[in-house]
């Protein structure tokens, strides 16, 4: 049996980088779902996004903290390598936006897998032993930061029907959604989906990964 490489009319070539998927799982039952900095969990929802939007503003801003984790989150798997986030499942109670996210999935693939480190050290102090556990620790270190900046949040006592008047520009921090690092770290999976690379013997090429992370 021998396989043959479509390189001529496809342009299929063993130089193209090697794309590689990871899934990623955050289980968020054991995070804060206080009115404070730490709560609010994490998510790309935003109160428009709800079939029945927050209905305090306290509600919204939980919302609205979680939306700024999502962002800090994809800044810092962003350091090493571009990628792209894919099939992103969200899970609630229902669609109402008073109700905190409970799971989160998503899909990654990144343009250069060996930019991604193989070593590190966890939030937790736990050592890193694979690109997917890399992946896991700069989640964590997304969802365990204090942060400020300033927030369009959604405001349901600012009546009128029209989606500017409802929205208010307002100073916002968030802060870690666990007050135990062990918590956090163990809340999130990271898994490769080794299918997704290359099969055959001429597109696989040696992994250069770094040993060492630099952050």
């Amino acid at each position: 049996m021998a396989t043959v490489e479509p390189k001529s009319l496809y342009a299929v070539s063993p130089a193209e980088p090697q794309m590689t998927y990871f899934q990623v799982a955050i289980a968020q039952g054991a995070f804060a779902d206080s009115a404070d900095a730490n709560g609010g969990r994490v998510s790309p929802c935003v109160a428009h996004d709800f079939a029945t939007k927050p209905t305090t503003l306290a509600e919204s801003t939980k919302v609205s903290r979680g939306a700024v984790r999502f962002k800090l989150m994809m800044n810092s798997l962003g350091i090493r390598s571009n990628f792209k986030i894919h099939n992103i499942v969200t899970t609630y109670a229902s669609d109402a936006g008073d109700n905190p996210i409970t799971n989160l999935a998503f899909g990654l693939v990144f343009e250069s897998p060996d930019f991604i480190p193989t070593t590190g050290t966890s939030i937790d102090g736990s050592s890193t032993g694979s690109k997917a556990e890399y992946i896991a620790d700069k989640i964590g270190e997304a969802l365990n930061t204090t942060h400020t900046e300033n927030v369009n949040v959604y405001d349901p006592t600012e009546t009128g029907g029209v989606v500017d008047q409802e929205l208010r520009n307002i100073s916002l921090t968030v802060g870690p959604v666990s007050s135990n690092t062990g918590t956090i770290r163990d809340a999130i999976s990271v898994t490769e989906v080794s299918a997704f690379a290359p099969n055959t013997s001429g597109q696989l090429a040696t992994d250069n990964a770094l040993t060492y992370s630099a952050e």
